[in-house]
């Protein structure tokens, strides 16, 4: 089982713990919690449980831009502090995003002009991110 621990900065608790990379080293991963200790703990078994059932690791040659986007959803959007608004206003981006052909590329080869084609195609059918 993977080893954790909470700590408390400012008003805010955060949660960490470890996992393994994909060359097998141990590497330390904090998260934001709640302004609850009680809260925070509980986050930090529902993660550490869930990184035992899945021990997702991702290696970098085969993340495509959609899995990043999804993987950032997870990790930083939903347990932040942000508003509900934000929330959706973001996930909607993101969706934006994956049905672009670009959110289909390795993470890899993306480069700026592909990024700026999709920019040039939502003014061109007139949607903003």
């Amino acid at each position: 089982m993977a080893k954790g621990s909470v700590r408390k900065k400012g008003k805010k608790w955060y949660y960490r713990f470890y996992i393994e990379d994909e060359s097998g080293n141990r590497i330390q991963k904090e998260f934001p919690g709640t302004e609850s200790k009680a809260e925070t703990e509980s986050l930090l078994r529902k993660a550490m449980e869930d990184y035992d059932n899945k021990k997702f690791i991702a290696k970098n040659e085969n993340v495509t831009l959609s899995d990043m986007f999804d993987m950032w959803v997870v990790e930083e959007l939903k347990p932040g502090s942000l508003s509900n608004g934000t929330v959706m206003a973001y996930q909607a981006t993101v969706r934006r995003i994956k049905q672009h052909p670009v959110g289909k590329r390795k993470l890899r080869s993306v480069t700026a002009d592909h990024l700026q084609a999709f920019i040039f195609s939502l003014f061109k059918t007139g949607r903003s991110l």
